[in-house]
């Protein structure tokens, strides 16, 4: 390491190597594999080897700019599961890492020892689901300053220097152009989720969260076969950020039961 080569692109990856339960960390379109900074050194201690990466498009790894969309983020994870050797682990995602890991899990269910879904929709684009969403998101989300889509307002308000720190660490990804970076290899819908095994997930939802408001959030995991939902209050689309503490609690609490 740090860096793993999967077709056509090299991922920067940090492995924290050990014997004990791999646990996989997906970051979200705004950022990279260095958001998560309050969460390896707790599921460390905690005895897991956690591994985090730079998606293709995003942080350090490589790609050419004609192949930064190549393939999808499941093939890249499935190669980088393979070049690493895990053979059962856990997975948890975030926003648009949530899109990633719901996919792996539908494709590769017997690898996983537990899925955790953060403040992600899933990205479901089933005619119903885009329906039940635009009742709660406003079409000029998009159009918003990146700290009021990705940070609550709780948050904004009482932390301005974490505000600063998030933006710095956003710097370089932009969250409107979805098209320039890779997608999963099928349309994610409810239909599809209901056909996930006996993987149990957490589902993670936060009360000020503008993309994946909690009655999305919700339904989602009404929709999952082996889920839990959690609400953490005053959390907005970037819960692990504003409120490491309690995300890192409810996450290892989960994993201790099913990782």
């Amino acid at each position: 390491m740090p860096y793993v080569d999967v077709p056509e692109a090299r991922l920067w990856v940090e492995d924290g190597g050990g014997d004990g339960p791999p646990l996989v960390l997906l970051h979200a379109l705004a950022g990279n594999s260095t958001c998560w900074a309050e969460q390896r050194p707790l599921f460390e201690a905690a005895g897991h080897r956690v591994i985090t990466y730079d998606m293709r498009g995003f942080g350090r790894t490589r790609s050419a700019p004609e192949h930064r969309a190549t393939g999808s983020m499941t093939a890249d994870l499935e190669a980088l599961v393979d070049a690493l050797g895990l053979s059962r682990f856990s997975l948890v995602g975030t926003a648009r890492g949530a899109v990633c890991a719901t996919e792996y899990a539908l494709d590769n269910p017997t690898r996983l020892a537990a899925l955790v879904v953060s403040t992600g929709y899933c990205g479901l684009v089933d005619p119903a689901s885009v329906r039940f969403r635009a009742r709660y998101v406003g079409p000029d989300l998009p159009r918003l300053p990146t700290e009021e889509k990705e940070l609550g307002r709780t948050y904004r308000a009482a932390h301005p220097e974490g505000v600063r720190r998030f933006l710095a660490m956003t710097r370089g990804s932009d969250s409107r152009d979805y098209g320039s970076y890779q997608s999963v290899r099928e349309p994610l819908t409810l239909t599809r989720l209901a056909r996930l095994p006996s993987v149990p997930v957490l589902v993670l939802a936060g009360d000020e969260d503008r993309y994946a408001p909690p009655p999305v959030m919700k339904r989602v995991a009404d929709h999952l076969p082996n889920a839990e939902f959690h609400l953490m209050p005053h959390a907005g689309h970037s819960a692990y950020w504003e409120q490491p503490q309690e995300w890192n609690r409810r996450v290892r609490n989960f994993l201790r039961h099913h990782a």
